[in-house]
């Protein structure tokens, strides 16, 4: 599965083997945004405690879920 973070200044795609439910990512993402004091290192947590690779933003993927951390929104696009 793809999973998009997008942030005012920190956007990435990163690839998972697992294919977690909407509800399995918001909570991730709450466990993960009370240990960081930086959203910027989120994607990074994502790789190191949940073995997700950060892929090449160019390669155009499609992605299913968005985590935006500016707005704490997480959603499944539309296409």
């Amino acid at each position: 599965m793809i999973i998009e973070v997008d942030g005012y200044f920190n956007q990435a795609l990163l690839q998972s083997e697992v294919n977690y439910s909407l509800e399995e990512i918001e909570q991730i993402y709450l466990v993960l945004k009370t240990k960081i004091e930086l959203i910027d290192e989120l994607p990074k947590l994502l790789c190191e405690h949940y073995n997700m690779l950060e892929i090449d933003k160019n390669i155009e993927n499609k992605v299913d879920i968005v985590i935006d951390t500016d707005t704490d929104r997480i959603y499944k696009p539309n296409y």
